[in-house]
């Protein structure tokens, strides 16, 4: 099961130095993070709470002027009869009468009230239409184009009626925007028109950032004032601005509204998001500053720390890690570092050279004692194979067998002179075999008719080094168990060359015609235990086995088994061609 208690024991070095300075820096890191985020907050509300007030006092004041054009309009149609005269005027004289007398009222009284674009009056049954305009009276066309609009509004029954409190709505006139106003007195309507750009002009000093905006929008979310921010940077105007929020595709702006108790509109201010923000440059700078010279200083620290422990303790390591491979030679170099490692590394180092002579003194005098090992075992004669053989002797010499006797002695002397090389651990393959043929010479003459015997050998391997006696030996243990006076006896002694991705190998051969090896002796053999004899001695397999481990270790492999076709012992040996360098290995 997974536990981060476990991970962080099996954890690297470099993971718990770089999650621990993680773990130092993040939280401060991320606390900057978030005063920088709670100031940016706090100043986007102050500023959002600011300028809400604003224009909600400034839109107090064009309800309270819409109002009051709504209230004067009101009176002339109401109490003051001059509206409902001119709709019960039946002759013409006394229309006209009305109408010049009306006229000149509101042309008196326009002025009165500032945000007002023009007065117009429409008699329903009459079609007569008139406007007292505050600016640019006399464009004829646009007067037309007014009158056209407002005639068709008049008929469609669009406008608001009794004392609604939203009497003032929107419309677009030849690409202008307007709030219109109409209150109907009989048969005639008195109207004002108000233009946005006239509501908005004294909002357009507010300081809200050069690509800031102040514009009036709809129930719907639809700006009814010109504006080139709303298309141009995709600002979404949400239909009740209830709080500020922030909107646009490319830029960012903070969106600030105020609904009009008199109109079905809202006032809203677009201030730019950047605008907002440099009012805290420098407390902004500093964090910034901190958080990216953070996220830059951490991979330096790191970096350093990595070069000031990191990197010595690797050093320490891939040292050890040699010297647990087999090389003893190694040292650690901890020179340009500081003075704890030193200190570590010349402590390593002053042991590794101490063990280094411990271990070469061991190993001196391990060799020297395989080599007396060796001695000892190459020295151990069967001292009834020296006795028949001068049996053998003594008998020739009784029927005077001379040549036989010449024959004799010399395969024994040859047969000692081999047995007694004292400081010898390898001789060549040629020696080792003539000395087997001088001892299988001597048993023919002991066996005669009961003993046949054959070596192959390549000519090229006969310079191979070999230890002395190991053939020998598994013919001497052979012909110690296989012969009888009942059946003739066959040895073969073959040596064969192997190539093998290791290295080259000599694979030596030996079998007999015997009755092979017992089940029990067999078992032990390869199993690899000691086989002993009745009399608790160690035979001359073990001797062979000793030796081959003391000169290859584990480079030299020993099979034992019986061949099924001659029904006798086999043995095959695979050695290296040149043990030199598989010790090297």
């Amino acid at each position: 099961m997974f536990t981060p208690t476990r991970y962080w024991r099996g954890a690297s070095l470099r993971a718990k130095l770089i999650i621990s300075v993680l773990i130092m820096t993040m939280p401060l890191v991320g606390m900057l993070l978030y005063n920088n985020y709670y100031a940016i907050h706090v100043v986007r509300g102050q500023v959002a709470d600011s300028y809400n007030n604003m224009l909600n006092l400034y839109t107090t004041q064009s309800d309270s002027k819409l109002d009051d054009i709504d209230s004067y309009m009101r009176t002339l149609a109401g109490s003051g009869y001059d509206l409902l005269s001119l709709s019960q005027e039946v002759n013409d004289g006394e229309y006209y009468s009305s109408k010049i007398y009306l006229f000149n009222k509101l042309t008196k009284d326009i002025n009165l009230y500032n945000p007002i674009s023009s007065f117009f009056v429409y008699t329903d049954h009459r079609q007569d239409y008139f406007n007292i305009s505050k600016n640019n009276p006399s464009a004829i066309k646009e007067n037309e184009i007014i009158q056209s609009y407002i005639v068709d509004y008049i008929h469609a029954d669009q406008f608001s009626k009794g004392s609604s409190s939203k009497a003032w709505k929107y419309v677009q006139i030849n690409q202008e925007n307007y709030l219109i106003d109409i209150v109907k007195a009989g048969d005639a309507f008195l109207g004002a028109l108000v233009s946005t750009e006239e509501l908005l002009k004294p909002l357009r000093a507010l300081q809200i950032g050069e690509e800031g905006e102040v514009l009036l929008a709809n129930r719907q979310g639809e700006p009814i004032s010109d504006s080139q921010r709303v298309s141009e940077y995709g600002i979404e105007l949400q239909p009740q601005i209830n709080a500020y929020y922030l909107s646009g595709t490319k830029k960012r702006f903070l969106v600030v509204g105020a609904p009009s108790n008199r109109g079905d509109f809202h006032l809203i201010a677009l201030i730019p998001d950047q605008y907002i923000l440099a009012k805290l440059p420098y407390l902004q700078s500093i964090v910034w500053f901190i958080t990216i010279a953070a996220f830059l200083f951490i991979p330096i620290g790191l970096y350093a720390m990595r070069q000031s422990v990191l990197v010595p303790l690797y050093r320490l390591l891939r040292t050890m890690k040699k010297v647990r491979e087999g090389d003893w030679s190694s040292r650690v170099a901890l020179s340009h570092t500081s003075g704890e490692f030193q200190l570590m590394g010349g402590a390593f180092n002053a042991m590794m050279s101490e063990v280094e002579r411990l271990r070469t003194n061991v190993y001196e005098e391990q060799l020297n004692k395989q080599k007396e090992e060796l001695q000892r075992l190459q020295l151990q004669v069967n001292p009834h194979f020296f006795l028949n053989t001068l049996n053998i002797i003594y008998n020739l010499a009784k029927i005077k067998n001379y040549e036989l006797i010449l024959e004799m002695t010399m395969s024994l002397i040859e047969y000692f002179r081999f047995m007694f090389r004292s400081n010898t651990s390898f001789v060549p393959l040629k020696d080792e075999l003539n000395h087997t043929r001088n001892y299988l010479k001597i048993q023919s003459l002991r066996f005669p008719e009961k003993l046949k015997w054959t070596i192959e050998s390549p000519e090229f391997l006969v310079d191979v080094p070999i230890p002395p006696l190991v053939i020998q030996s598994f013919v001497e243990n052979a012909i110690k168990h296989a012969v009888t006076l009942d059946e003739p006896l066959t040895i073969v002694v073959r040596i064969e060359f192997l190539i093998e991705e290791i290295g080259s190998r000599m694979k030596i051969s030996i079998r007999d015609t015997g009755p092979g090896f017992k089940a029990e002796i067999l078992d032990k053999l390869q199993a690899g235990r000691s086989v002993e004899n009745e009399r608790g001695e160690h035979t001359g397999i073990w001797n062979v086995e000793r030796r081959l481990r003391l000169l290859y270790g584990d480079s030299a492999s020993l099979v034992f088994d019986n061949d099924t076709d001659r029904h006798g012992a086999a043995i095959e040996l695979i050695i290296p061609t040149n043990p030199g360098m598989e010790a090297t290995r």
